[in-house]
């Protein structure tokens, strides 16, 4: 597995989030079957390199969210990140390129699907058989990797001002990957498999011209959506020198680059006045509220979630009671005996 470099950035991204969590560091290199010191060696700067499982073993221990949730929380912290990084700061930390490539989850659009289908409709091939070629990892002929699907990156200084990305992995996708993508079944993916899927297409399209492939498959993804890290850097700096330059105010809303990134984020503020309201019209009642909430979410986020994101809003005024009485006595019913009896 690849090792990176624990950088500054990178030490003090690991003890902002365990201080958030209030996580000890003791506690966490217990449970990733460490000494007592580790993370604080880590934190310290005395260990300088991290195997990526266990760099993301950390992050998945410290937030102990379920995957949807993860995903979510993954995307803000690269946001947060490259909001505030130079292109040359950007070059140094290899980590938040591989979690772009290789964890965090892009939405699958319908104009990505249709191209898919369309191209295997010119080629000839079921999804089932294309998946059966990207298998083949044919252009990986001369290069060793061992373990499947598991991603290599590097990064490159191109000296213009920019920087390029080299990944190699060996795909061993399930056969009904992509069918279960074209039907929907799969909603989400990461970055590497997607670009994995395209570049395949077009390697077959264009009679394989490796080059070529890759240069238009980069156009596919960017165009849907797929964002390098330096690309979302672009796309935020170009945001924020717009709207300073025409002296207007913005919200981190406004510079969000794709439109679920600005819908996820106008949710939040949403929720957030909200509880805002609720605070002011009864701090005391808000806070109680809030702990249980809090320790529903620790015990179970994505249980919770689905809880509170029933459709309330379709039950009527009127029968808003009868629907809360009903509630709780079936509430009542699941907890245990000596509870449901207080």
């Amino acid at each position: 597995m690849p090792s990176f470099e624990l950088t500054e950035n990178l030490r003090q991204t690991i003890r902002d989030l365990r201080k958030k969590k209030k996580k000890r560091g003791d506690e966490l290199s217990k449970e990733l079957g460490k000494g007592a010191s580790y993370i604080s060696q880590i934190e310290n700067g005395k260990i300088k390199e991290i195997d990526f499982d266990l760099l993301t073993e950390i992050f998945h221990k410290i937030t102990d969210l379920p995957e949807n949730e993860y995903n979510n929380f993954l995307n803000k912290l690269l946001d947060d990140a490259v909001s505030h990084m130079t292109k040359d700061e950007l070059l140094q930390e290899k980590w938040m390129h591989q979690f772009n490539h290789e964890i965090r989850k892009f939405p699958i659009t319908n104009s990505i699907i249709s191209f898919i289908t369309s191209s295997l409709d010119s080629l000839g091939y079921s999804p089932e058989e294309f998946i059966g070629i990207v298998n083949e990892n044919r252009t990986l002929e001369d290069i060793e990797i061992a373990e499947p699907n598991k991603l290599n990156i590097e990064v490159f200084d191109t000296g213009n001002g920019s920087f390029k990305i080299f990944s190699s992995i060996r795909f061993q996708l399930p056969i009904d990957f992509l069918d279960n993508i074209i039907s929907k079944q799969i909603q989400t993916i990461n970055y590497i498999n997607m670009q994995g899927i395209i570049f395949n297409l077009f390697l077959l399209l264009n009679g394989n011209n490796i080059e070529d492939a890759h240069t238009q498959a980069d156009k596919i993804l960017y165009e849907n959506h797929f964002f390098t890290i330096e690309e979302r850097n672009n796309l935020i700096r170009a945001k924020v020198e717009e709207k300073v330059k025409n002296n207007e105010n913005f919200t981190f809303y406004d510079i969000q680059p794709t439109d679920y990134d600005k819908q996820y984020t106008k949710l939040i503020e949403d929720i957030e006045n909200g509880l805002d309201f609720l605070r002011d019209k009864d701090i005391v009642y808000t806070c109680k509220r809030l702990k249980e909430l809090s320790k529903n979410m620790h015990d179970d986020l994505g249980f919770t979630i689905a809880i509170m994101s029933a459709p309330l809003s379709q039950i009527t005024a009127e029968r808003k009671q009868e629907f809360w009485n009903k509630y709780m006595e079936l509430f009542k019913s699941f907890l245990p005996k000596e509870n449901g009896e207080k």
